[in-house]
């Protein structure tokens, strides 16, 4: 009994939520819009931990999942990506659509950058006050 509890901590000290949503400002030269979403994709299903679904219950299987796909900085966990293929291009946002609560942010970054991605600053808001 000692065991399966010492297991059951272990297992459960692993595997952990990370706190808010985080997003990353990722740029590389010289790559596309497709080229980051296969890179986003399989960095994400690197850095979880804990990849697997719970099955449902029979009578909702036939109704498709709430896919959470709005930013909400008050959220318990959530990783979104932007990227902007050239100077001047609209950004593009992605997000990770399966239940990400055993995500790790920290091995997501490290997966990206040993791709050669690098990190920009979060671009700024500019406020303008019109007067009357």
């Amino acid at each position: 009994m000692k065991k399966i509890i010492f297991l059951c901590l272990v297992l459960g000290g692993c595997v952990h939520a990370e706190e808010g949503q985080k997003t990353f400002y990722w740029e590389r030269p010289n790559t596309g819009v497709a080229w980051f979403a296969k890179d986003h994709n399989e960095c994400m299903l690197e850095a979880d931990k804990f990849p697997l679904e719970w099955p449902g219950w029979p009578w909702y299987w036939g109704k498709p999942k709430p896919l959470n796909l709005r930013f909400d900085n008050n959220s318990e966990n959530g990783v979104w990506a932007q990227f902007i293929p050239y100077p001047g291009a609209q950004p593009v946002y992605v997000n990770y659509v399966p239940n990400d609560w055993s995500v790790s942010y920290n091995d997501y970054q490290d997966c990206m950058e040993n791709r050669h991605y690098t990190q920009r600053k979060a671009p700024r808001v500019h406020y303008q006050v019109f007067s009357q």
